[in-house]
């Protein structure tokens, strides 16, 4: 049965469905023009995925010294994408000046979990909810964020084995933190359920049609229920957590956001606090583990904050813990979370010389930056040193949370959350790998440890 084809509407509107749509809401053409472009040419039904998978940003380095900085892959089914990579590239499509470049039609799997988060709002739409949500992330809104999150991490450190297993482990406690300090739920017998749902719909957000998908999708709902039960109350609520704050904010005509919107928003912001902030953390953890020289250095720095502080963590102390601030940058340079960052064009366009059709799957990779000698001498050495009061010497050369229009609006509460947790583990325990472990790791969908990775805590 043929496609039924939608109207399409300017895309300064918010809106970017000019590009003709199917009744499933995916677009029907365009990626095919695609021939003119340099590229591998793949397989017919699997595309260069045997290559790309295993490590997309070693992959993708290896073809821009061939193909420079515009080439195609061939991904699953052998669809077509079109790699920008180097820091013009990076600034064209994240500053998008002239709205052509869709998060939401690049973000389409996960679009079908969040359809209304902030990230995968497009152009008008996304700034005007973009500017209500920032202040939520203000300085005094981390502060109490601190504030609250900091107990829950010192428990939960104190409580972990001398055995752990660090990625599931990292897992439940930032889900931990952001149920109590995004969501304000109190631990009870509904947090366990919350906690499944939740694990549920982070672990197959990204799964292909099919039972992982289904079971999903099926928690999603569950979520969206128990959120919209609670958003009521939410509303005459004169809570800190960032949920009431978000079900009280209005704009400068004084409206609040629709319900269907907060429950968006909030799912999202749950989706997006966890998985990469986990993903740093278990890296982290794991280098630290088998560098004693920097993991002594870190935890004299804690302690110098520690003998100021007291008991509790201020927020007013994490500016004096900067070879932490540079170890978690430097993490995030060789191991950023997400490898690909994807987009839609709106309308062709021309980079380096090469036309790019309109509706062109579009995925940067921060890693073809992160690790250019050009910007980052020796990149293969693990040197946090070089972000020791040295900005990168080009701004688009170094976007761990992207930059521009899109940039994350929680990458100051992930730092600040990496830096609590970071303080609380080393001040307590020491970390090494457990006998017989060698890490490996998965770089797709997030990086992660390919099997469990057994630390030893050693209590101090």
């Amino acid at each position: 049965m043929p496609s039924r084809r939608t109207s399409v509407a300017d895309p300064a509107s918010g809106n970017i469905d000019r590009i003709p749509v199917a009744s499933d809401g995916l677009t029907r053409r365009g990626t095919g023009d695609l021939k003119h472009l340099p590229g591998p040419p793949g397989h017919w039904l699997w595309g260069n995925s045997r290559d790309f998978l295993p490590n997309p940003g070693r992959y993708i380095r290896d073809l821009r010294r061939r193909h420079g900085n515009c080439f195609t892959v061939g991904v699953l089914r052998n669809r077509r994408h079109v790699i920008l990579a180097g820091p013009a590239a990076n600034r064209l499509v994240l500053l998008d000046t002239e709205d052509n470049f869709s998060s939401r039609r690049g973000w389409e799997v996960v679009d079908a979990y969040f359809p209304g988060f902030v990230l995968l709002r497009d152009f008008a739409d996304h700034r005007e909810h973009r500017r209500m949500m920032t202040p939520l992330f203000k300085p005094a809104a981390l502060q109490r964020y601190l504030a609250e999150m900091d107990p829950i991490v010192a428990e939960s450190v104190r409580t972990w084995p001398e055995v752990v297993d660090i990625y599931p482990a990292m897992k439940r406690l930032n889900l931990t933190v952001a149920l109590r300090v995004f969501g304000g739920f109190e631990p009870g017998a509904a947090d366990e359920a919350l906690y499944r749902d939740l694990a549920a719909v982070l672990d197959n957000v990204l799964a292909p049609p099919g039972m992982r998908r289904w079971r999903g999708l099926r928690a999603r709902d569950r979520l969206r229920r128990m959120l919209r039960a609670e958003l009521a109350g939410r509303r005459r609520g004169t809570g800190t957590d960032l949920f009431t704050r978000l079900a009280v904010q209005t704009d400068e005509s004084g409206r609040h956001l629709r319900d269907g919107d907060v429950v968006d928003h909030m799912l999202g912001l749950l989706f997006g606090a966890h998985d990469t902030t986990t993903s740093a953390l278990t890296t982290m953890c794991m280098r630290l583990a088998e560098d004693p020289v920097w993991q002594r250095r870190l935890r004299e720095e804690c302690r110098a904050v520690e003998g100021d502080c007291g008991e509790t963590l201020d927020y007013e102390s994490l500016p004096r813990l900067p070879l932490t601030d540079a170890y978690f940058r430097e993490t995030l340079r060789q191991y950023s979370p997400l490898q690909m960052v994807p987009r839609r064009s709106v309308r062709e366009f021309r980079f380096e010389g090469h036309r790019i059709p309109a509706n062109a799957r579009i995925l940067l990779f921060p890693q073809a930056t992160h690790c250019d000698p050009e910007f980052f001498p020796d990149p293969e050495r693990f040197d946090p040193l070089r972000f020791v009061d040295r900005p990168p010497p080009e701004p688009f050369a170094f976007i761990p949370f992207g930059r521009g229009s899109h940039m994350c609006l929680g990458m100051h509460f992930a730092a600040m959350e990496v830096k609590a947790v970071l303080y609380r583990l080393l001040l307590a325990r020491e970390l090494r790998l457990a006998a017989g472990d060698r890490p490996t790791l998965n770089y797709v969908p997030i990086v992660r440890p390919a099997r469990p990775v057994r630390l030893q805590l050693r209590p101090l």
